[in-house]
């Protein structure tokens, strides 16, 4: 409604609620290991976080992320989606339904630096607003459901999910071949 409302977020994440374990795998020394992967032609070997910093082409060739492109389906490059973040975004009251739509890619907990009263009171009332949310400029740009409930306020952000339906009557999907490696599986039944 034309008003301004702000906020500071904090990653929501399953380990800061339940906690977490870690497995180190130790070589004989006792010295921690470092996961690496071999590329699928077994020419290169690739440490942890490396293809965050970029891209390694088929022939070997490095390709750093600020050369990289994002390409749509049909080939055609794509326009980068700037970032939201630290810019006001307009809200759409929708249906809480919606949010059942979306496959969640990231949570985030709201701590409120200023909320407007009429926002505050919707979102009291159990309403829910959708926004655009791009947390760094990409390709890419996601949604973001905006709700409240007893332990807060949240922004829920993904991509919609497109449910593709059948009709009733439509002959069923053809089955998959079957995996050869079967017929290497235990048959318990001889035990």
């Amino acid at each position: 409604a034309g008003e301004e409302s702000r906020f500071d977020f904090a990653k929501l994440e399953r380990a800061k609620i339940y906690g977490t374990r870690r497995r180190v795998a130790l070589d004989a020394a006792g010295t921690p290991c470092k996961r690496a992967s071999l590329t699928q032609d077994g020419r290169f070997l690739i440490q942890s976080g490396m293809t965050a910093q970029g891209y390694l082409t088929p022939e070997g060739r490095w390709v750093p992320n600020a050369e990289l492109v994002g390409l749509d389906a049909d080939g055609k490059p794509l326009e980068k989606q700037a970032s939201t973040l630290g810019v006001a975004q307009a809200l759409e009251e929708v249906p809480a339904r919606d949010l059942f739509d979306l496959r969640v890619s990231s949570t985030y907990a709201l701590a409120v630096q200023h909320l407007e009263p009429e926002l505050q009171a919707a979102l009291d009332a159990g309403k829910v607003f959708r926004f655009a949310f791009n947390y760094r400029g990409d390709y890419r740009a996601e949604t973001a459901f905006l709700v409240k409930n007893d332990l807060g306020v949240f922004a829920v952000v993904g991509a919609p999910a497109l449910p593709q339906w059948i009709e009733p009557a439509a002959a069923p999907p053809p089955l998959l071949p079957a995996d050869e490696s079967d017929a290497d599986e235990i048959d318990f039944e001889m035990f």
